[in-house]
């Protein structure tokens, strides 16, 4: 997993847990929609977003050369007890998918928002979420344990928050090229992900634990 090839295929997994996160997703759909300005508030959510996954991954990427000693590929063990960590935890929302409340109270005052709002949410929802604190350590330790040069690592990093990101970079993007035509669109994306957003989350975590559990196996 040493090579820039087996890196971006080991940072695909934590890359799309964070990624389909439904209620990041949601909120980035309610700022297009309900704010007063919606493409600069858009686009500053998406930075705050990318500025904080970034961070976050860089400072794990920097602790095996901080630490000393663990500058090696990581091993089949931990990818095994992550994968079945993923596996419980998605089994366990799946169980509970009908349970969860609906959207906090603090969503309904989005129209007031300020780019700089924007983006201190944006940056919030990575911050505050520790399934995605979880997924971009992980990133960082792959990218930190690997052996890539710094501006390797540093793209690596990078294609890490891109391919995050995608799933709100996505709606942000159409509505800078379609503008107010995208609200229909965007207004049954948002109540379908509403809908099923536990579920959308326990199916990405099986699958993604499942694949960790296959690498693992071939490595041992």
């Amino acid at each position: 997993m040493n090579g820039s090839a087996g890196v971006l295929a080991a940072l695909l997994a934590p890359a799309v847990v964070v990624a389909v996160s439904p209620f990041s997703i949601i909120v980035a759909a309610l700022v297009l929609l309900h704010t007063d300005r919606p493409r600069t508030n858009g686009v500053a959510f998406l930075v705050g977003r990318l500025l904080a996954l970034a961070i976050v991954t860089t400072v794990f990427d920097q602790a095996p050369r901080m630490l000393g000693g663990l500058g090696r590929p990581m091993p089949p063990w931990l990818l095994a007890v992550v994968g079945a960590v993923l596996l419980a935890a998605g089994g366990w929302l799946w169980i509970r998918r009908d349970r969860f409340p609906t959207d906090p109270r603090w969503l309904a005052r989005l129209s007031a928002l300020s780019p700089v709002g924007s983006g201190v949410i944006g940056a919030f929802l990575v911050l505050s979420n520790p399934k995605m604190l979880a997924a971009s350590a992980a990133a960082g330790l792959v990218v930190g344990t690997s052996d890539l040069a710094p501006v390797g690592a540093g793209l690596a990093v990078a294609y890490y928050c891109v391919v995050a990101s995608s799933t709100v970079a996505a709606p942000v993007l159409a509505y800078l090229v379609v503008g107010a035509r995208y609200d229909a669109q965007l207004t049954r994306l948002k109540d379908w992900i509403d809908r099923h957003n536990a579920a959308i989350g326990a199916v990405v975590m099986i699958v993604i634990g499942a694949v960790l559990l296959g690498f693992a196996l071939r490595g041992l």
